[in-house]
């Protein structure tokens, strides 16, 4: 399932909840096209690290990414950073697909030997080698997408949160394990309060955008709404204004870092 879908999703359970039809069309986002192709390749890529799938899922998400690129894999998307999309850059020009005769490893599942030691490697240069297995790498991996997908505005904070924490089989929390997998249990904390005091969810949102700036993908910065938006912002029913990736409003400049103001 893509990304996309699963934010979808989330709004809409959020809205059988009680969330506002209004206030579920301000939590709307468009990301640009690449950048959602982009972070559904991790996603999906780094399903098995968080038992959501199984190692097939790696060559799938590599053929799709490639198809849906048509092969122009030096593009890099929208707020990745050069080192980042040269990793996966890296990984995808050295991919090939599963050919007959080729023996299953890891489980058993569809993927072959070079295949798996590419997604070794994904996972290591993403998520780092914290001595604590490739599936922790993952789960890092998946971590800094889906923080960067929230701090970058190109998804609400309480949507993202919703998926960036919903991990039960990630692997558990050691003290080497790094922020992106120490920071789930409080992100975790962030959701829960979200849904359960609505007066506070301009604040809970605020913390949730700190919490994920302090993860991402490190060396890139969103744009103000004051730029030109080249389609990177959700513009608000009825002409309230332009919510851009850094969560400021054009039109009546309320800032995300303002008590009262909405994300």
């Amino acid at each position: 399932m893509w990304l996309q879908e699963v934010e979808g999703r989330t709004l809409e359970r959020f809205v059988y909840d009680g969330v506002s039809l209004a206030d579920a069309d301000a939590m709307r986002r468009l990301p640009p096209f690449h950048r959602d192709l982009f972070d559904n390749f991790v996603f999906t890529a780094s399903a098995v690290a968080v038992g959501e799938s199984d190692w097939s899922r790696f060559p799938i998400a590599c053929m799709g990414y490639m198809s849906a690129v048509h092969g122009d894999l030096a593009l890099v998307p929208p707020l990745i950073p050069p080192d980042t999309a040269a990793v996966v850059t890296g990984v995808l020009s050295r991919f090939t697909r599963f050919r007959s005769g080729d023996k299953r490893v890891a489980d058993g599942s569809r993927i072959n030997q070079e295949q798996y030691r590419l997604a070794e490697e994904l996972f290591f240069d993403l998520g780092a080698d914290c001595g604590d297995g490739v599936c922790a790498a993952g789960a890092r991996a998946q971590s800094r997408m889906l923080s960067a997908r929230i701090a970058d505005g190109f998804v609400h904070p309480a949507i993202g949160a919703h998926l960036w924490s919903d991990v039960p089989a990630a692997p558990m929390a050691q003290p080497n394990s790094g922020p992106e997998i120490t920071v789930l249990e409080s992100v975790r904390t962030l959701i829960a309060t979200w849904r359960d005091f609505p007066t506070e969810r301009p604040r809970t949102e605020r913390d949730i955008l700190t919490a994920a700036r302090c993860v991402g993908w490190s060396g890139v910065e969103a744009p103000m709404a004051a730029g030109g938006s080249d389609g990177w912002y959700v513009r608000s029913p009825e002409g309230a204004g332009t919510v851009g990736a850094e969560g400021t409003r054009s039109g009546d400049h309320a800032s995300v870092d303002a008590d009262d103001g909405p994300v």
